[in-house]
């Protein structure tokens, strides 16, 4: 299995923002990632009020072929952004080829510098994260829509897609098709978005109808210590029942390696985005191993900020 540093900066796709800038992008596509077997892996790490907030993404083709031979051998993509005003992570699961994901994300990667700086919402502050999703979600709709109007094919390009902003007291997500976005907290996974159409031909093509129409932004309350899931369809249905538990696991040990109690720091994996990546390949690799006949992407969110935990799952230090 071939598998990517979690700490190196992404570049993928031709976005790529060093860690030293305001704000910091990585975006996967699978079409550059088409092995199966194969994970790529990244994160990102910023400091957060009380402490470190790390996101870290990881894709694969999956394990083992698709039962319906695909256009593209890997039809996912993800982004991760984090800045200033708070953190976008969104992933794509692309249907008929990928062009739709690869427009949608295209998009939200050349948006999110400006706007998760405040460059553009500069009235954006803490709790104003339904503003941004809707934002980012209408210049996807327009990447899409663009695509289908240069593009002629007998059986167009569509995409599911869920994108989540962060800030510090909320999470504002919109969802397409059915990808999962969800918020775990004490060892529970609670969904931000229901299934719905795809992005693509079958929602409205116009750039300028509104593409909140029948995918309203979706906000709920961010309490210290919440972790953040975003999934292709392949992760929930390689682990069905056992997926709340798998996330509660990552999202223990990305905990513990934040507050200091895992590997050393100096190991590659005891940074925040090392931490962040983990989780993330953690997720990619127990649905691998499950038998994932599809495409497998997961995108995470880990807040540093310690809280108290029920007993049940409170991280263990080793000893």
């Amino acid at each position: 299995m071939a598998d990517v540093p979690a700490t190196a900066v992404a570049r993928s796709g031709g976005v790529g923002v060093g860690p030293g800038a305001a704000v910091q992008v990585a975006l996967l596509l699978g079409p550059d990632h088409p092995g199966l077997g194969e994970v790529v892996v990244r994160g990102l790490g910023a400091e957060g009020p009380g402490g470190p907030v790390a996101v870290g993404a990881a894709l694969s083709a999956g394990w083992l072929p698709k039962a319906v031979p695909p256009r593209e051998p890997n039809e996912d993509g993800v982004l991760l952004a984090v800045g200033p005003v708070g953190a976008l992570l969104a992933v794509a699961d692309g249907h008929h080829g990928s062009a739709a994901a690869v427009a949608a994300l295209r998009a939200l990667a050349a948006r999110a510098p400006a706007l998760l700086a405040g460059d553009e919402l500069a009235a954006a502050e803490a709790g104003r994260g339904a503003e941004l999703a809707a934002v980012f979600a209408t210049a996807a709709h327009a990447a899409v829509a663009h695509h289908h109007a240069v593009v002629d094919n007998d059986l167009p390009a569509r995409t599911a897609l869920s994108l989540v902003v962060v800030t510090p007291d909320s999470f504002a997500a919109v969802g397409f098709g059915d990808t999962v976005a969800a918020v775990a907290r004490h060892g529970r996974l609670r969904a931000l978005c229901a299934a719905s159409d795809f992005l693509g031909p079958y929602t409205p093509s116009d750039p300028s109808s509104d593409p909140l129409a029948d995918h309203p932004v979706t906000s709920r309350r961010r309490r210290r210590g919440d972790a953040l899931v975003v999934l292709s369809d392949g992760v929930p249905d390689f682990l069905g029942g056992a997926l709340a538990t798998v996330v509660a696991e990552a999202v223990r040990a990305a905990t513990v390696t934040l507050a200091g109690g895992g590997k050393p720091h100096d190991s590659g994996i005891g940074t925040a985005p090392g931490a962040a990546g983990a989780a993330a390949r953690a997720l990619v690799t127990r649905a691998g191993t499950a038998g994932a006949g599809d495409n497998i992407t997961a995108a995470v969110l880990i807040d540093g900020r310690l809280r108290r935990w029920p007993p049940r799952l409170a991280p263990r230090r080793p000893t």
